[in-house]
Formats: C-alpha cells, structure tokens, sequence
C-alpha cells in the first residue's frame, strides 16, 4: 500500500508534476508494470513523446490528447488508450487542473528488449491546441477506441451477470461465482469491447461498494487497486492493510487471498489496473494456480470486524 502523502512529486520534462504509486522504484515487487499520478495545471499541456502502451485514467478535469496527429476529447471519469509506439500530448483545456492515473509496462518492455521512449517537446504552457482535420473523435483511423467516456461505459449491478466481448479464455478461467457482478456495480472500461482493448496494460474497470460493506473474498494472479472513494481496510493473506481515497494497493499474485471492507459512509469507489502478463498466463496456469473465490459481499453490520 502507499498513501497520497507518501508519494515524491518531481517535475520533470512530460510533467508539470509527477509521482510513482505501485512501481519498483517505490518498494513494490511487480511484474513488469508500474501505476503513477500526474497533474496538469490549467493552460498546460504534457510533454509530446513515444513510449510502449500507456492506459490513462482521468480522476479529474477535462481536456485534449493527441495521439499520431489524431486529437480526442476526454473529461473526469474518461479511459484513454496509448497504443505501443504512438506519439502522443495531453492538453488541459478546462479550468481546473486535469489529475491522470497511468498505468504502464516499462520493465516487462525491457526486460524483453522492446522499451524505447523518445522524446519530442517537454511539458510548459500552450497558447493553442495543435491543429488536425475534422472534429476530435473516439476512434483513431485504425478503427481502434482510443477514449471512453464514463457516460459511454457499461454498467453492471449487483447479481447480473457479467458480458465480456473479449479475453473470453481470461474470462474463462475465473471462478464460476465470479461470473455475476459481486459489487454494488461495476463500470466497464478496458476489455470491455473489442475496439478498446490493451495488451500490455487495462484499467479494466471501476469497482462501486456500498457503504459499510464487505466485497468478496478471493484470490488470484496480480492486480492493482486505485482508490478514487471511500475509506477502509483490506486483510490481505491475513494482514489488515487501511486505505483512503488516494491510496493505491497492490495485490501481489499467484492467489494472495484478499478481501475489501468500505467502513465508510460513503460509496467506496476502487479502479483496478491489470498488466498483460496476468490476461497471457491466468489462463494458462489455471490447473496449479486458480482464481479461488470464497464467500461473497455482504453488509458489515452482519459481521464482526477484524481487529
């Protein structure tokens, strides 16, 4: 776990402001994958670059990014895809600062020799935004989904059962009780379709509690977990671990078993990030390592709380 105030902020020449969340530069044994925040003021634009794919939360603000020349609109609560190797800029165009969370692979990418990141023009105020033919749009000319928009999100509610278009052998290989929607709801962002989908790293969706509630108790490979709303704790292999909005928990895999408590009075609100190398092997190792589910969600005041 590592909470808003213990994260270093640098500037740097993508950022305004910067800081590494669930990385192994900050303590965390990851696979490959690292989470950050950034932060961009109003009337300020990120550095343009090329790098391996980037999956891109909007927690707050609203604004533009341009990706090989093609420009696309995103507000708070949007999903943005950065394809592998694709030069790309954000701009905030509103009038408060636009707050990011990123997920990315670097390590996975260098560890298996593709990492490059080149950079073509750093971070600073802008005067106007870059000028391309046509209105800004979701879909780049490839026919891939670069944006979704929280509006244009499906939402699954509690016991429905969950539709998934693609990563069906992913999907597959999760607990049969886990084939229903085990929160309050859940907003389906990456790998939710087949236009918006990533390989090396998804925020594939928001998880919504209740308040004073107890998720589901189970275990599987690697994921990690933003927390937009709410406060609480997660006993994680048996160690009770607090979180706060802000905060972002890794679950380190195979099978660590985990369960989630909102002691909040307020909706708890948890994005969770997954990395490609979890979608490839789950299916694979299903028979030594599976996904184990164990007891579903229910209010806390039906059950005695952990110490």
């Amino acid at each position: 776990m590592i909470h808003f105030e213990e994260l270093q902020w640098q500037k740097t020449r993508q950022d305004y402001r910067a800081a590494l969340c669930v990385a192994p530069e900050t303590g965390f044994k990851t696979n490959g994958g690292l989470t950050m925040l950034a932060e961009i003021p109003v009337g300020w634009k990120t550095g343009k670059h090329i790098h391996g794919e980037e999956a891109i939360y909007i927690i707050s603000g609203k604004g533009s990014v341009f990706v090989n020349g093609e420009r696309f609109d995103f507000d708070e609560g949007s999903c943005i895809r950065i394809p592998f190797g694709e030069p790309h800029q954000l701009f905030n165009t509103g009038d408060v600062p636009v707050q990011y969370y990123s997920g990315l692979a670097p390590h996975l990418e260098n560890f298996i020799s593709v990492a490059k990141f080149t950079h073509l023009e750093d971070c600073g105020e802008y005067s106007r935004l870059p000028e391309v033919n046509g209105p800004a749009k979701d879909h780049d000319a490839n026919g891939r989904r670069i944006v979704l928009r929280k509006q244009d999100a499906g939402i699954g509610h509690h016991g429905e059962k969950k539709h998934y278009t693609v990563h069906a052998g992913f999907h597959e290989s999760n607990a049969l009780e886990m084939d229903t929607v085990q929160h309050a709801k859940i907003q389906k962002m990456m790998g939710s379709e087949p236009d918006f989908v990533g390989d090396e790293v998804e925020h594939t969706d928001v998880f919504y509690d209740k308040p004073r509630w107890q998720s589901e108790k189970h275990a599987h490979m690697e994921a990690i977990l933003h927390i937009l709303q709410g406060e609480g704790y997660s006993v994680i292999d048996g160690e009770k671990i607090p979180w706060k909005a802000g905060s972002t928990l890794h679950i380190q895999g195979p099978q660590t078993v985990h369960q989630h408590f909102n002691t909040s009075d307020v909706e708890c609100r948890q994005l969770r990030t997954h990395f490609g190398i979890r979608k490839f092997y789950q299916p694979i190792v299903k028979g030594v390592f599976p996904y184990i589910y164990y007891e579903a969600g229910r209010p806390l005041e039906r059950i005695r709380e952990r110490d």
